[in-house]
């Protein structure tokens, strides 16, 4: 098995197949937003965020040339944010760990942010794992949007400590 990927920039063409994804049941419950997005509402939210200078959106092929799955990233002063999503066929296969690495590496390669910052869900124990395998370090455990989540980092000096840089489980 290959998990190698290619990363493209996202455009408008693109738009279905995101929505398709993000609206697949097992991603729906692995999200903060569990609720099911109107296509519609969606369209806006889609084109608002390609155009949007804190916004970046890529595409994810797999070894084939078939799209996988996306990563997005929200930039804030010099953090990103990054959020993703795997198409439920190619889910287990090494691709959302190829696809969190080469995406994060490009945009700290072209942007100027010196970290990446990912918000878990803890009862997500697949996606930690592929984070932990694509070099992010735990920093700690929080609540966000409401949920138990872990905080993990990529770039900057938090991926230079330890693993778990000092984080410990909630008592």
């Amino acid at each position: 098995m290959s998990n190698r990927v290619t990363v493209r920039p996202a455009t408008l063409q693109d738009c279905r197949t995101v929505w398709e994804w993000r609206n697949e049941q097992a991603t729906r419950e692995a999200s903060f937003n569990t609720r099911y997005i109107p296509y519609e509402e969606h369209k806006g939210w889609f084109a608002r965020r390609l155009t949007d200078p804190h916004s970046r959106i890529f595409m994810v092929a797999n070894a084939q040339g078939r799209d996988a799955g996306y990563v997005r990233f929200d930039l804030v002063n010099q953090e990103a944010t990054i959020s993703v999503s795997i198409d439920s066929n190619e889910r287990g296969k090494g691709y959302g760990t190829a696809a969190i690495k080469s995406a994060s590496d490009l945009l700290l390669g072209t942007e100027p942010v010196h970290r990446v910052i990912a918000h878990i869900r803890r009862d997500n124990p697949a996606s930690v794992a592929a984070f932990e395998r694509a070099g992010f370090v735990l920093q700690g455990y929080t609540q966000f949007e409401g949920v138990d989540a872990c905080e993990m980092v990529y770039g900057g000096k938090a991926s230079a400590g330890a693993r778990t840089n000092g984080a410990q489980e909630p008592g």
